[in-house]
């Protein structure tokens, strides 16, 4: 722990690293690809009860893309965003990717390193014990293992193939995401809620249909990488058993038929923690066109993105800059976390009890941590959460982060009020912001501390309002307060770059 605590970040109310230059310079990249499917069973987050994997739908992979900016033989500013098939970010796999990361390039500021899920639940988790070991699956750290010592080589690999570069960027458009809380007459809301029921009347929330895409070519116009952000988890195929990137699989295969099977393409969630690619109304209409297309419904999502992406390079393949103004800033912002309730309390004490006989329902743990937390507000009244954010500019483009399944509400506000002229928001990304639990945390709970506080759901206050999985207390560390502030915040950081 002492080498991990080495390449850590002092935690502070805003910790910012910025670049001490803004003028533009020569733009070098580089972008690497690898492949971080277990050759063996495993057990597949997203899901409360265990599933193990039987085979393989499409491979699990990690893309990375390096960049730097040179005045002369003079680094001015750098980033490398490493996007990974994983349903979660945490600690349990950030903190070995940053270990990996140093061994490999010493020389790398950690803070300038975004590590982004595509939140697919048909991956390996990260975290041991969450699931009752069985005989034959392979165990979550091994296959961390496994999976870290590819992307530390890959990210070496990125950074030593940087060469001098273009960059152009666009914005097109894919249905992908469907909000996916449907609201009814008495005023609840409910997460795949029934459209057809006689008391539905609305669906909750905004949807944003962007497919926000850069692009970056060598000098000899080469393709070298394609960042692409969907505002939509990769889990259509949630709820089987076979590992899976979900539509990102299709999604690069059919990139890369187009563009160029060598390029890295770096796939990006935006804020989507009210959004699904599961249809939600006019489902027959959808179904019978996916049909008539000869297409599954992975490879109409993909479909969609692909068209995005096309419209976008189509447009833009001639607006090429290699005179680019890079900067980016981190911080570790202190959010107040949401005060869990005595009626709260009682609820959730009295079902982890009630679960306490049934240990692979993970149900059970989600409703302890509610409890512990509510105990710890004697000791810690007005407890803060510690997440980290990564602001990126590249042009007249920005890239923000955050480590929560973000609702879209506060994603539409960062890219209304933002001065750059696109905003990327990247969900699931950099998700711990300190080694250890916090001082305090009861003993049960230390092993998965991680687990819990890192990609839990940020709602609306309408959502707060509704209830519903997604909303309620178990679901949330931070809720709507802290996620204004997590906006401003952002936003500041944002619109202080340009």
């Amino acid at each position: 722990m002492s080498a991990l605590r080495n390449i850590f970040f002092p935690l502070a109310i805003v910790a910012v690293l910025a670049a001490a230059h803004a003028q533009a310079a020569t733009l070098y990249v580089g972008a690497a690809s690898c492949d971080i499917t277990p050759d063996m069973p495993s057990f597949l987050a997203g899901q409360f009860s265990p599933r193990v994997s039987t085979g393989v739908e499409y491979p699990l992979t990690a893309n990375i893309l390096a960049i730097e900016s040179r005045e002369g033989d003079k680094s001015l500013e750098s980033a490398v965003i490493i996007s990974v098939d994983t349903a979660v970010v945490r600690a349990s796999i950030l903190l070995p990717i940053r270990e990996a990361v140093h061994k490999q390039l010493p020389e790398f500021d950690l803070g300038k390193l975004i590590v982004a899920g595509t939140h697919t639940h048909s991956a390996p988790p990260t975290v041991d014990g969450h699931f009752k070991q069985q005989e034959g699956v392979q165990v979550p750290s091994d296959y961390v293992k496994f999976a870290v010592s590819r992307i530390g080589a890959t990210a070496r690999q990125a950074w030593d193939g940087r060469k001098p570069a273009r960059f152009s960027y666009g914005l097109g458009h894919g249905v992908v995401a469907y909000n996916r809380r449907a609201v009814y007459a008495n005023g609840t809301a409910v997460m795949y809620g029934q459209t057809g029921d006689p008391n539905f009347r609305a669906i909750e929330g905004m949807e944003d249909h962007d497919i926000n895409s850069m692009f970056f070519w060598d000098t000899s116009d080469k393709l070298l990488a394609i960042v692409v952000n969907v505002s939509c988890p990769s889990q259509e195929v949630e709820s089987n058993h076979l590992l899976s990137s979900d539509y990102w699989g299709p999604t690069r295969e059919l990139l890369r038929e187009k563009y160029g099977q060598d390029v890295a393409i770096v796939g990006l969630c935006g804020a989507a923690g009210d959004q699904s690619p599961h249809l939600r109304y006019r489902q027959a209409a959808d179904d019978r066109m996916t049909s008539l297309r000869k297409l599954d419904r992975l490879r109409e999502i993909a479909r969609r993105i692909v068209h995005g992406v096309d419209e976008v390079y189509q447009a833009v393949q001639h607006a090429k800059q290699d005179d680019v103004v890079v900067k980016h800033q981190y911080a570790v912002l202190k959010l107040p976390e949401r005060i869990v309730t005595e009626a709260e309390y009682k609820a959730c004490k009295a079902e982890a009890e009630r679960l306490k006989a049934h240990p692979d329902d993970g149900r059970g743990g989600w409703n302890a941590r509610v409890a512990a937390r509510y105990e710890k507000l004697k000791t810690d009244p007005h407890p803060a959460h510690a997440t980290p954010v990564n602001v990126l500019r590249i042009g007249e483009t920005v890239l923000c982060t955050n480590q929560f399944e973000l609702y879209t509400d506060f994603a539409i506000q960062m890219k209304a009020r933002s001065k750059a002229v696109q905003t990327f928001v990247v969900q699931l990304a950099n998700g711990a912001a300190a080694p250890q639990p916090p001082a305090g945390a009861p003993e049960e709970d230390k092993s998965d501390w991680h687990y819990a506080s890192s990609g839990t759901y940020l709602p609306s206050e309408r959502a707060v309002k509704g209830g519903g999985y997604g909303a309620v207390i178990q679901s949330n560390v931070v809720g709507p307060e802290g996620g204004q502030m997590l906006v401003e915040e952002t936003l500041k950081m944002i619109n202080a770059m340009f």
